[in-house]
């Protein structure tokens, strides 16, 4: 029995939910960490959680999968 429960949420409220990382895909390895938030792309920055130089910007509408096991 699986005690986690993988839920999708809007990026722009991560923060709100209390979790620190996430995942792009319910069933991806990649876990990664917002780093700020980039106004003039209104886009945030996220950086992989093992990988600090790979980042990516990630629109704030855009679902992330929060209820995992790290």
């Amino acid at each position: 029995m699986d005690i986690y429960e993988t839920q999708a949420i809007p990026l722009n409220k991560l923060k709100q939910t209390g979790y620190t990382f996430f995942k792009r895909k319910p069933d991806a390895k990649v876990v990664y960490v917002v780093n700020h938030y980039d106004r003039g792309s209104k886009s945030y920055s996220c950086s992989d959680a093992e990988d600090m130089n790979r980042e990516v910007f990630i629109k704030a509408n855009k679902p992330v999968f929060i209820g995992f096991e790290y």
